[in-house]
């Protein structure tokens, strides 16, 4: 099978499924069709094989919806360029399901109906995908690390006969643009036999450690394809994860031969004309679209605030947004998003996949993804009957008649010169056993690289400190124990202390007390006065001497971790690494991490979130009070709006 990129000139439209979304899990195997972008339609359905449960949105997943001027893909795409393929707007189905799955072996389907395709316009036939028609996938595991992903399609011809793979054609998406921490999504795809799956080779310019790819495009043959079908079937890999498809896209794309302007034949009574530059490929619109009322200055940020009534008219939540108007013209940036009810919980913009705000039409809409129990994913549109909607648990039923206000300029926000820069004392706490050696280093980065990048966003009085429980790591910031700064910098008694000796408990046990450390540094760190006080704690087992499993120990340690940092005021984060617990542990590690952070007001992470999240934490942890800058609402001041409703019982 080729994986040559095709020589052709082709401008692809992709179709549009903005309005496209998996509102109940009776949407399973339920056909719903989205407009081709050429006059007809695509019918898609979602489904299990034989012999597999269905996935639980409620953890952590995001049920499929459309995703028009998709980031990823839209990022992934310019790869495509390279091989003569242009678009104006990539479009995808998108969905994630990254934690609790039904077995060893996770499933699921795709299935694809092109009987009112406008195959036509695109020189086929109607009703029937051909050589013109792409299929892209992206965000299928190589393998190298968390799990391995095997796509196989199959196919029917207009004649129902089943149709054959040996003639479709794939273009590889290459090597994502580099980010901070992590894997990079480069890895290469190979196509056999209808079979799509990661080859553990990273694409060209891709890091050797590369797991999963941006984009693969299946192009089809002539045959002409009524339907297809997607199997993906997700296996784990080393023991040490769940098997997990995560943010995984489904593209569908039409391609139509780029057209040749032909010169006009030059006269030659008229002197030759300079040669104009060629125009640029015009990126792919932004996810984000905001128009507000023209003039703003450059530079200038804005905020605005909106609320949710409840039918009687009281105040069901709170949310706010600030934009900035690029210093260097182009369209407004999202530059912070929360919003707050009883049912999400609090979200921000890293929860952010639509957002639309236009003064002039009186529209306002968003799309969010939120890790909440109680729902996992939120749209809300002042445009349509019913204005919010929920997927997973309570949440469609939690919104009946609920109603979104426009957004109206934020008030009283704005701070004068003389405004304090608030002081925050963050420390970071680590596990310091052998299981999470290979994670420090890279924690180390992460975790250093958002702290810069968050003070970049509000000013603050900064002081951040590293320790390891009982233990460092060399060329990792952790070079300092938990006891050796306590006794030594902050003067504490040693025997005040309740972190026991390394040596004193069986294996790494010392190393891995958690919710020791954190007490101890609760209670006996030299905090600063009237500073912000805040824990993030980084470990992989039980929080009383470790272990996979939770026990009566673990959560009455944690119970008094939890009460020494109430009554500090100290907001303990935590972020749980890989082991080799085995998925019920994992589970109940998970929900011991989640509730010591939730309990205190801080937040809880897993590997899962591959590092990503801790940007937006530490943003929130240095954000937490106004800063000192002038002229207009800014980031922490959209903040303090939500939390002051979060804590004071309106929301």
């Amino acid at each position: 099978m080729s994986q040559a990129a095709n020589a052709e000139a082709l401008d692809l439209v992709f179709w549009d499924p903005s309005g496209y979304r998996f509102n109940h899990p009776a949407d399973w195997n339920q056909w719903r069709y989205i407009p081709d972008g050429l006059g007809g339609e695509i019918g898609i359905r979602f489904g299990v094989s034989s012999g597999f449960g269905t996935f639980d949105w409620n953890y952590g997943g995001v049920a499929p919806h459309g995703s028009n001027n998709d980031g990823t893909g839209a990022a992934s795409f310019g790869k495509h360029e390279q091989a003569n393929l242009a678009s104006a707007s990539v479009n995808a189905v998108r969905m994630q399901a990254n934690s609790q799955f039904t077995g060893p072996q996770n499933n699921f389907t795709v299935e694809l109906d092109f009987s009112r395709y406008k195959g036509s316009k695109v020189g086929g036939q109607d009703g029937v995908a051909g050589a013109n028609t792409f299929i892209g996938v992206s965000d299928i595991y190589a393998g190298l690390t968390y799990a391995k992903t095997v796509l196989t399609i199959t196919g029917t011809l207009a004649d129902g006969k089943a149709g054959s793979p040996a003639g479709w054609k794939l273009v590889n998406g290459g090597a994502a643009p580099p980010t901070a921490g992590g894997n990079q999504p480069s890895a290469q795809l190979g196509l056999s036999n209808g079979v799509l799956q990661g080859t553990n080779q990273p694409a060209p310019g891709g890091m050797a450690n590369s797991i999963d790819t941006v984009m693969g495009l299946v192009r089809l043959d002539a045959a002409g394809y009524k339907t297809l079908h997607l199997r993906y079937d997700i296996f784990p890999v080393g023991n040490n994860r769940a098997p997990r498809i995560d943010n995984s896209g489904l593209y569908v794309a039409s391609a139509f031969p780029r057209k040749v302007v032909q010169p006009e034949p030059a006269k030659p009574v008229e002197p030759p004309k300079a040669e104009e530059p060629a125009k640029p490929v015009q990126p792919a619109k932004p996810t984000v679209v905001i128009k507000d009322e023209p003039g703003k200055r450059p530079g200038a940020t804005t905020s605005y605030t909106f609320v949710v009534k409840n039918p009687d008219g009281s105040v069901a939540g709170k949310g706010c947004f600030t934009y900035e108007t690029p210093e260097g013209g182009g369209e407004p940036k999202l530059t912070a998003f929360y919003y707050h009810d009883k049912v999400v919980g609090t979200i921000d913009k890293s929860n952010v996949q639509t957002f639309y705000f236009d003064q002039d039409d009186q529209r306002f809409a968003f799309v969010t993804g939120t890790p909440a129990k109680g729902i996992c994913s939120l749209t809300a549109d002042t445009s349509l009957p019913a204005q919010l909607t929920g997927i997973g648990g309570d949440g469609p039923r939690s919104y009946l008649d609920k109603t979104l206000g426009f957004p109206t300029p934020a008030t009283g926000a704005t701070t004068d010169e003389s405004t304090t820069v608030p002081a925050v004392d963050l420390v970071v706490v680590i596990d310091s056993s052998v299981s999470m050696k290979d994670e420090a280093e890279a924690l180390s980065k992460a975790v250093a690289a958002a702290i810069e990048a968050a003070k970049t966003k509000c000013p603050s009085d900064l002081r951040v400190t590293y320790l390891g429980v009982e233990g460092t790591f060399k060329n990792t910031l952790f070079d300092t124990t938990v006891k050796n700064y306590l006794t030594g910098t902050a003067k504490a008694d040693e025997s005040a202390l309740r972190g026991r000796k390394k040596g004193s408990v069986a294996g790494g046990g010392a190393q891995e007390d958690g919710a020791r450390a954190i007490e101890d540094v609760t209670l006996h760190f030299d905090w600063r006065a009237n500073a912000r006080r805040a824990i993030f704690f980084l470990g992989d087992e039980a929080f009383e001497g470790g272990g996979a499993d939770v026990d009566k120990d673990d959560i009455d340690a944690a119970n008094r971790s939890i009460e020494a940092a109430k009554k500090s005021e100290v907001r303990v984060h935590t972020y749980l690494g890989t082991s080799g617990a085995k998925e019920k542990q994992r589970k109940a590690l998970e929900a011991e991490y989640a509730r010591v952070a939730g309990e205190t007001g801080g937040q809880a992470f897993t590997s899962q979130h591959a590092l990503n999240g801790f940007q937006a934490l530490l943003e929130k942890v240095i954000c937490g009070s106004k800063s000192s800058t002038t002229s207009t609402t800014e980031f922490c001041c959209c903040q303090q709006y939500v939390e002051d409703a979060e804590h004071g019982g309106h929301a």
